[in-house]
Parts: structure tokens; sequence; C-alpha cells
């Protein structure tokens, strides 16, 4: 699964579950390392990194980036083979 298709996925998922998305394209205003998709739902909000492979390699910033939201309420690194259990993580969550 190519990483444009699973953030489609991921973004069509989060909206089934009531969820406002985000999804960002890098561009000036952005904080370097933001996560691909930012999502909230009530009181709870989260940011998912989509890559394209377990192996995929971070650009600067983002896995401090995803600690640093997840310290604060839920961020994940997102990738085809792991996008099941996420997503069993969060139909617990939403």
């Amino acid at each position: 699964m190519m990483e444009k298709k699973l953030q489609i996925d991921i973004k069509k998922y989060l909206k089934s579950k009531g969820c406002d998305v985000l999804v960002i394209t890098p561009q000036p205003g952005i904080p370097n390392g933001w996560e691909d998709i930012t999502f909230f739902k009530e009181s709870f909000w989260g940011t998912i990194e989509v890559k394209a492979s377990k192996n995929a390699k971070f650009q600067p910033f983002q896995s401090e980036r995803i600690k640093k939201h997840n310290n604060w309420s839920w961020a994940r690194a997102v990738h085809p083979d792991n996008w099941d259990d996420i997503k069993k993580e969060l139909d617990v969550i939403l």
C-alpha cells in the first residue's frame, strides 16, 4: 500500500468515526516535523505520521514531535503493517 493511499484510508476512517480531519502539507508556517494528519473529536485530538513502510526514515524532528504530541494527547506513526492494530486502538478511543 502506497503512503498516499494509506493516508486517504486513514482520513476516511477518522471521518467515519466523526472526527474533523486536517491533512497537513509541508509549507511555510507549518512547524518542521509536523505529522501528516491532525484530527479532533469532542475533547480529544491526535496526530498521525503516515509512512510507506515500517522501515521508512523519519524527517528531522518527526520522532520528537510524535513523542511530544503523544504525551499531550495521542500520536502514532502508521504504516501498512501496523494500520490494523492502530485502527483497533482508535476504535476503543473514538
